[in-house]
């Protein structure tokens, strides 16, 4: 058995060498060719184009048929090769190796298919039998030119002799090479093939372990040669390499950590569009298992076709596509997508998708456009109102004592009705910027919500609505005395204003645990389920023209919010159309004696 195998290695090493030599010979003969060929070409291109030039020049000077014959053969004796300058209709006008009656007598050149490309512009290239001269020739043309105009054509020519003897030498010189190395295969491969056999089964035996991916078994006795450097190349590999897989598995570890705990949502599909990973925030976004998608088409995983346009989209241009989707099911929102294609040897293999949700960009977009308009709304009608009026004065009805009080009057409403709307304005944009400092103290709600009424009980009376202060006595909050009488004040302005005549208030609160949810209620005409989401917003009304004509400013319930959220508090709203409504906001819980 040791003898075949033996003689196996030697007939490998023949067929390695004879395999090796004859891929080599192919590839080097090849490009041999090719690569002198090519340095022929650009050789001859470049003489060729200086010719030409000295030609076009020559003409532009009126050389005579005899001058040009003359040039021709000096610049062929130069460039080494022959030359040939021919006109338009292919007809040879001088060569380098032709004069007199043999020039005449020469073929139309018009045929040629370089010199039909380099009438067309362009430089001609052929290689071809001559057959008058029997051998391989390399044909070489370009266009002589007056600006745009072609009017000939310089054509070289030069014999490819010389790379054929180039190339015949060195297949000698390989064939040489080929049999002495054949022959100390046969010589050295003997002795060397029963010293590398223990040698190499032991490393056979390590090997067989690597693969398996035990690294942690080492190659001993290694003998003081190459294939002891083997084994010991092979040590260190295993070392190697099992260091990295430590390397990687950590990595790996923080990949996955970092790739999980993206707010924006990754997707990876490859050329088909199959799922090859996706974050937990996609899984959020569309509502999916990650092991239940990994693995399949994107449509059969995620049935959005927006999505799945995108990706393909990316995935046959080969370029990065963004687009905006909004989405239904399972979460409604409003998404920015940026695709990016994933190259693998300049062709692409995947797609990279990167999903941003910006619904609230969107929304907040939508409320800035909605208060410019508002603001702009709010303050045109005093404004008009006010203008209106003053001309009016200023027209005479100055003069009329019985209506120019009155005049006055109602500017004087719509400017204090402007005053309170930038006073708001004011209030409302500290508070969205936290400038304003919350001075804390401890005090008693329901005493602080009786000064509050007190207030309203005109405005009560001739409503004649009822109010009922239900808080506990005992229950004291930690929160800023003023912001919270401006809390409750616009609170009790609105459930009167939306209230019904006869109507009542309720006031009421709890301690929850957590903090005091304070609630009022009232009997008016309540707010539709569509409005409620945006009942909060600065400027939103649902009965406009109502909330106006009682000097509303639409921006009483967006302070509430915001004075509520910088205590740490919630507000909500609870109401049913036309059955009344029930306002409500936490606060940090403080109780004390009664």
């Amino acid at each position: 058995m040791r003898v075949n195998f033996r003689f196996k290695l030697m007939l490998s090493y023949i067929a390695v060498i004879l395999v090796s030599f004859g891929v080599i010979a192919f590839f080097l003969d090849r490009q041999l060719e090719k690569r002198s060929v090519h340095q022929i070409e650009s050789a001859l291109i470049s003489q060729a184009y200086i010719i030409e030039d000295r030609v076009a020049s020559e003409k532009k000077n009126g050389i005579d048929e005899k001058g040009l014959s003359g040039l021709i053969k000096k610049m062929g004796v130069k460039a080494e090769c022959r030359v040939t300058v021919i006109d338009r209709a292919g007809i040879v006008l001088a060569d380098s190796e032709e004069s007199g009656e043999s020039l005449s007598r020469m073929d139309n050149h018009i045929g040629r298919p370089e010199v039909r490309t380099a009438l067309q512009g362009n430089v001609g290239v052929n290689t071809r039998r001559s057959p008058t001269l029997g051998i391989y020739m390399l044909y070489v043309a370009v266009p002589m030119a007056a600006g745009r105009d072609i009017f000939g054509v310089v054509r070289l020519a030069l014999p490819l002799e010389s790379v054929q003897n180039t190339l015949w030498s060195v297949r000698r010189t390989i064939l040489l090479g080929l049999l002495i190395a054949v022959a100390l295969a046969v010589i050295s491969g003997s002795f060397i093939a029963s010293h590398a056999i223990k040698s190499i089964d032991r490393m056979i035996h390590v090997s067989r372990k690597f693969s398996e991916g035990d690294f942690g078994r080492r190659i001993l006795q290694a003998p003081p040669d190459e294939i002891g450097e083997l084994a010991n190349t092979l040590n260190k590999m295993a070392q190697n390499i099992e260091d990295k897989i430590k390397e990687i598995r950590v990595q790996n570890q923080s990949l996955e950590a970092i790739f999980n705990s993206m707010v924006e949502g990754v997707l990876v599909v490859d050329r088909a569009s199959r799922i090859i990973s996706v974050n937990r925030t996609i899984t959020k976004i569309f509502g999916v298992d990650k092991d239940a998608v990994v693995g399949k088409l994107f449509l059969e995983a995620i049935r959005n076709n927006g999505m799945a346009a995108l990706l393909n989209a990316v995935l046959e241009k080969g370029a990065g596509v963004s687009a905006e989707l909004e989405l239904v099911y399972p979460v409604r929102g409003i998404f920015q997508v940026n695709g990016t294609p994933i190259f693998d040897n300049d062709k692409v293999s995947g797609c990279l998708a990167v999903i941003h949700d910006i619904t609230q960009i969107r929304r907040l977009e939508t409320v800035r456009r909605d208060f410019v308009a508002n603001v702009s709304h709010e303050l045109k009608t005093p404004l008009t109102s006010i203008k209106g009026f003053v001309e009016t004065l200023r027209d005479g009805a100055i003069e009329d004592k019985e209506n120019s009080r009155t005049f006055l009057d109602i500017i004087q409403d719509h400017a204090d009705r402007l005053d309170k709307l930038v006073n708001d304005l004011l209030v409302l944009s500290r508070l969205e910027s936290e400038e304003i400092f919350l001075d804390r103290t401890t005090f008693n709600i329901k005493k602080q919500v009786d000064e509050v009424l007190m207030g309203f009980q005109s405005l009560l009376k001739k409503r004649g609505i009822s109010v009922k202060n239900e808080l506990s006595d005992s229950l004291s909050v930690d929160a800023d005395k003023d912001r919270m009488v401006q809390v409750v004040t616009n609170l009790m302005d609105n459930a009167i204003k939306f209230n019904k005549t006869d109507g009542y208030v309720k006031i009421y609160g709890f301690d929850d645990g957590t903090g005091i949810r304070i609630v009022f209620e009232d009997s008016g005409c309540g707010i539709p389920v569509k409005d409620m989401p945006r009942i909060f917003e600065r400027f939103y009304r649902v009965d406009k023209a109502r909330s106006r004509e009682m000097g509303g400013t639409g921006l009483g319930l967006s302070i509430v919010k915001h004075i509520i959220e910088l205590h740490g508090g919630e507000v909500g709203v609870e109401s049913i159309e036309g059955a009344g409504s029930k306002f409500w906001f936490t606060l940090p819980a403080h109780k004390t004696a009664a």
